[in-house]
């Protein structure tokens, strides 16, 4: 499913839109490009993930940063509990009843993981005071083949300990799992969540398409072009 994502591109002239446009140009899964040259603004219609895009985008020579992702409600999950292991998740409720999920985690160890909700957003301990995984009394699990509604399914990290992932969920409604927490663990053929908790985040609420005006961050004076910091490269 394509969705809309608005990032934030570093231009000064129609030399650099020329560049970002041949960026994107002929990319399998962009089907259009909005480019707005005086607001710092490129809007892609894509099936890829962030991840994906932001490469493109950079091989433009020009600096770039998500700003929102089209939907009726975003979220975003960073994962920075650990200082091995750290990554972006972003969620965009698109409609009632579809998700779609777009996240990048660096520093795994190759193989696969487990991606799941838990109950609280406590993270004083880390990914021990988060909870058990998320299960809505009221949801049938017999529904959805039977799924667990915390269990978002399985991502792989490849040699470099890169996992980048973009899927549609038909089960989570975002605006029930904002304040809760993202765990990423090692997978488990046994029963759901009990792989041991490699990373973890509370999903919080964030911008959606056109929401997100910033371009100096209050806290600190710090330009969005200056406050990107590696491993996180999705942010």
């Amino acid at each position: 499913m394509f969705t809309k994502i608005e990032f934030a591109v570093q231009m000064t002239c129609e030399s650099c839109v020329k560049a970002v446009k041949e960026s994107l140009f002929n990319v399998p899964g962009i089907s259009n490009v909005d480019i707005n040259l005086e607001n710092n603004s490129v809007v892609v219609d894509t099936t890829l993930t962030t991840d994906q895009v932001l490469k493109h985008l950079q091989s433009s020579g020009k600096k770039a940063v998500v700003k929102g992702i089209e939907g009726i409600l975003a979220g975003v999950a960073v994962l920075d509990i650990s200082k091995e292991i750290q990554g972006v998740v972003r969620f965009a409720q698109i409609s009632s009843n579809t998700c779609i999920v777009d996240g990048t985690v660096d520093g795994l160890k190759p193989g696969k993981y487990g991606l799941y909700i838990h109950e609280s957003g406590d993270i004083s301990q880390g990914c021990n005071s988060v909870g058990d995984c998320f299960n809505p009394k009221n949801y049938d699990c017999s529904s959805s083949s039977n799924r667990a509604y915390s269990d978002l399914g399985i991502i792989t990290a490849e040699a470099n300990g890169r996992s980048s992932f973009r899927f549609q969920d038909n089960v989570i409604n975002l605006s029930d799992v904002i304040g809760r927490s993202l765990v990423v663990t090692e997978h488990s053929k046994g029963p759901d969540c009990i792989g041991n908790r490699v990373t973890c985040g509370i999903i919080a609420r964030s911008s959606s398409l056109f929401q997100n005006p910033k371009t100096i961050c209050a806290c600190d004076g710090i330009s969005i072009w200056d406050e990107r910091n590696q491993p996180k490269s999705s942010l």
